[in-house]
């Protein structure tokens, strides 16, 4: 066993390396026109009321700052009428330190993370209800975060709860902040824009578990919220998993839309087929059924002279599924014998014009469960090199979609293959975003 390693080691150092098989993660933004969002109307709930889903309306005071337009993708009030629309990646687990504020922003609005003592993750708006000076600026205090400015202290649900100098300070709700579900999964972070109190019964029962491909529905009779999807790939104990991420100056969706197509493989990435650039079948677009709205499409394609795959292993067919899940999660398995590489990305919309995005690479091979220094050694090199080669990728398609314009995120026509993409967008810009 020993000698495998230490022969596979010399493998992965020598040339064939650079060679890597880099699957279709990232591609070119596909070219139609969709059409725009339903009207829809703001709440006209009073204090005291409630939504039309039984949870609780905070005063307008209380309310964050995007209820006043409907069409914002962070809205309650928006059309998607679905909590699942409203879950983003905002880190990678490591990035969050105990007893450290950490600030994310999502469609233009800030918000403060930080997680306690006890391990647990907390959020509210990064803006103090008193001044607006920045919480994440602050330190924790305890379970609270303290403001910068005055010393105020919110405590994990957004409470005032204190108030230094007012031995008889008495809370009242238009000093509190909104508070936030955050959840860990699989080394990311994600946060659900939608305020805790639009959630059944306030959002004190978060889910359990996450969503799986084999999940058969939203809810049982203990998860009253909806929940994340988890790729199969992450329970299985021969995958490994690397972490990388990146800036990209564009709107989002052309981000997310870019991870969806397959005939750029050629054109942009060395490992691509730029003779035979067209899988030579299709499965069309269809729903898979364990969230409310996940697509999946499969080709299968022909491996490029420089291709790892065509390379090391002399596979000369692939088998690729391709897969979104609102509002910005997709997947790329490349099948190729009996290995599997996998890409999820999600991308986080800063702005209009920002984006980070979130790369997450699994592999079966270059992977040992041994737990001696060779086997770690191998595992280690394994990672370093699909970090490395995914950041090429990443970089190759960052230098094309970066250069797409505002104006023309929509094209003017589509083709063939565009049909994810384009069914992406048609449900991006119903539920999510309109632009």
């Amino acid at each position: 066993m020993h000698l495998f390693y230490y022969l596979s080691t010399i493998f992965l150092l020598s040339g064939i390396a650079d060679a890597f098989f880099r699957v279709p993660h990232l591609s070119r933004w596909s070219m139609v026109r969709s059409f725009a969002v339903p009207d829809t109307s703001t709440d006209k709930s009073g204090c005291g009321g409630e939504s039309e889903s039984g949870g609780a309306i905070p005063c307008d005071h209380e309310k964050p700052k995007q209820d006043e337009n409907p069409s914002n993708p962070s809205n309650p009030s928006n059309p998607s009428n679905s909590l699942n629309y409203h879950w983003y990646v905002v880190a990678e687990k490591t990035s969050i330190r105990t007893n450290k504020p950490y600030k994310i922003t999502i469609w233009n609005k800030n918000y403060v993370i930080w997680k306690t003592v006890d391990q647990k993750y907390h959020a509210i708006d990064n803006e103090c209800s008193h001044r607006g000076a920045s919480l994440a600026d602050g330190v924790v205090v305890k379970t609270n975060i303290m403001c910068p400015y005055h010393g105020y202290e919110f405590d994990t649900e957004g409470t005032l709860a204190h108030v230094p100098g007012l031995a008889n300070f008495t809370n009242t709700p238009c000093q509190n902040a909104p508070s936030y579900h955050v959840v860990e999964q699989d080394g990311w972070l994600y946060l659900n824009t939608v305020p805790k109190a639009y959630f059944p019964f306030g959002g004190t029962k978060l889910f359990s578990e996450a969503f799986t491909h084999e999940s058969p529905s939203l809810y049982n009779n203990t998860r009253e919220i909806p929940c994340i999807y988890r790729e199969p790939e992450a329970s299985n104990k021969s995958f490994t998993q690397t972490l990388i991420k990146a800036h990209f100056e564009n709107y989002g969706r052309i981000i997310s839309e870019n991870s969806l197509d397959v005939m750029h493989i050629g054109f942009v990435h060395s490992f691509g087929n730029r003779k035979r650039p067209s899988p030579f079948s299709e499965v069309p677009p269809h729903r898979v059924n364990d969230t409310l709205m996940h697509y999946r499409t499969k080709y299968e394609y022909e491996s490029g002279e420089k291709s790892f795959a065509k390379r090391a292993f002399s596979v000369n067919q692939l088998k690729i599924e391709n897969e979104f899940i609102l509002p910005h999660t997709t997947v790329a398995r490349v099948i190729f014998g009996p290995f599997v590489s996998t890409i999820i990305t999600s991308a986080l919309p800063v702005n209009d014009t920002n984006t980070m995005l979130f790369v997450k690479t699994y592999r079966n091979y270059w992977n040992t469960l041994d737990k001696s220094f060779l086997g770690k050694m191998y595992n280690s090199l394994g990672d370093t090199i699909t970090r490395k080669l995914m950041t090429d990728t990443v970089n190759q398609d960052k230098g094309i979609v970066e250069g797409i314009l505002p104006e023309f995120k929509d094209g003017r026509f589509n083709m063939k293959f565009d049909k994810l993409q384009n069914t992406y967008r048609t449900f991006y810009k119903k539920f999510i975003d309109s632009k």
